[in-house]
């Protein structure tokens, strides 16, 4: 077993197909458009962009052993990630991630279907214990059961970071974040873990304040177009957005998440505005083409957009 040097993910990992229409959709009609097949999953596209990043993955998931599942899991072997810790089950069909965009890419409507999840147990999550605690992070996404958070963030001695993927998955965490180092809901996601409307920069900065009180450490808000608010418990930073071309917003989250891990993880780096930059940074590479995961996500390429922009960063008035 390895000694640090890697990050765990664990979460799912999905047959995405969606569609975008050419033409402004009709709802409860046909729409012509172009539909696309690709790998997905919150936990595997944050883990695709890690590796991609340079940064050594552990990933762990559950699959069904049907043709598409077996393609899916060599996939991530040969992107660099190592999935001898995934759980294959036999006859079951793998997770599917069904979505519709809008006519300028922007999401309309997603189907999640990520039953077998239920297989990463909270006993499994112990039998995984010495490589959770092995590692230099763990990321772990709520499309697993709220039983195998809980048991993670028991166990976890590392810094532990969860993505909240929905609304709906977000309950499984709702005023339950002590133990959790960071998370990084985007607006709706926010809203529901505060029971707060969120309109104006100070709404913002009262949400962030809310979810520090409820037990984690740092929050990353995405903002929509006022950029990301990153906070801890004694700073708060706006950092505006990259300029991009959108093509399709499907993936820019969770890149975001992994560009927040990639930055932290370095030595030397501001553990709030440098994050922050780089998570807008790869949302921007992101938006900017089709694929969830751009084809030529890297350090590099974050660095170069980081490089090549000026934006706005403010420190905020903590009360």
């Amino acid at each position: 077993m390895e000694n640090k040097g890697y990050v765990l993910v664990i979460g799912a990992a999905n047959i995405d197909i969606g569609g975008t229409p050419y033409k402004p959709l009709i709802p409860a009609d046909s729409n012509p458009g172009v539909i696309k097949m690709s790998y997905g999953g919150v936990g595997r596209n944050i883990a695709h962009n890690l590796a991609m990043m340079g940064v050594n993955v552990k990933f762990v998931t559950a699959a069904g052993d049907d043709a598409l599942g077996k393609e899916m899991i060599a996939k991530c072997e040969s992107i660099g990630m190592d999935t001898s810790l995934s759980k294959i089950i036999p006859g079951a069909s793998s997770s599917v991630y069904l979505f519709i965009n809008d006519e300028t890419g922007e999401m309309e409507l997603a189907l999640s279907h990520v039953d077998i999840m239920q297989n990463i147990t909270p006993e499994y999550i112990e039998f995984l214990s010495d490589d959770i605690n092995s590692a230099e992070a763990v990321v772990a996404d709520c499309n697993i059961t709220h039983e195998a958070l809980m048991k993670l963030k028991d166990i976890c001695k590392v810094p532990l970071y969860v993505d909240t993927v929905s609304v709906s998955h977000a309950e499984k965490i709702k005023g339950d974040l002590d133990g959790i180092d960071t998370i990084k809901p985007n607006l709706l996601e926010a809203e529901y873990l505060t029971d707060m409307i969120i309109e104006t920069e100070v709404d913002f900065i009262e949400a962030a304040r809310a979810l520090i009180d409820q037990g984690v450490r740092r929050v990353f808000i995405s903002a929509g177009p006022h950029g990301m608010l990153a906070a801890d418990k004694n700073h708060m930073t706006m950092v505006d957005r990259y300029p991009a071309h959108v093509r399709c917003t499907t993936g820019a989250g969770d890149s975001a998440m992994a560009a927040i891990i990639w930055s932290s993880l370095k030595e030397g780096s501001d553990k709030l505005a440098d994050p922050a930059k780089a998570a807008n940074a790869a949302a921007s590479a992101t938006i900017s083409v089709d694929p969830t995961i751009h084809p030529e996500m890297s350090s590099e390429l974050i660095e170069n957009i980081m490089n090549s922009h000026t934006i706005m960063i403010r420190e905020m008035e903590i009360d």
